[in-house]
Order: C-alpha cells, then structure tokens, then sequence
C-alpha cells in the first residue's frame, strides 16, 4: 500500500479523508486520518492491503505522540 502524508483517499463509509500522519510501530504501519466534511480524527493501521481502524483507546493515546512527531517532521519538509 502506497499512502502518504497530504494523501486524500476514501474508506468503505465513502468519506474522504486526509492523511495528516503516518508512522510504523510493531512492524505495522499507522495513518492519523480527518474526515474532509467533519474533520473528526481516525486512527487506522494496514492489514493486507486494506486500512482498519485501530479502536484500542489505550494503545491509541499510547501511539499519538509517534504520530505528532511524524507529522511535525514532515512539516518540516
């Protein structure tokens, strides 16, 4: 799968999203998505070429300082 930060896709609910952040942890590789229309956040990871939402609360606050720092350096860029 080829998804980069500044990425706009669509997910099966048929919403775009923006991909303001992406980093890998545990071998697997995160994406921090805004919904273009409501701009609320999702965290998803990939599982066989496919996006899945990560619905772990605990492990979702553990992964976002990875996932602000990504995005800060891309920034940067």
């Amino acid at each position: 799968m080829n998804i980069d930060i500044q990425d706009v896709i669509t997910l099966d609910d048929e919403q775009e999203y923006i991909v303001v952040s992406k980093t890998t942890y545990q071998e697997k590789t995160y994406y921090l998505l805004v919904d273009t229309l409501h701009s609320k956040t999702m965290l998803c990871y990939e599982d066989k070429e496919k996006l899945v939402e990560s619905k772990d609360k605990d492990f979702n606050t553990k992964l976002y300082p990875y996932l602000l720092k990504e995005s800060l350096k891309s920034m940067k860029n």
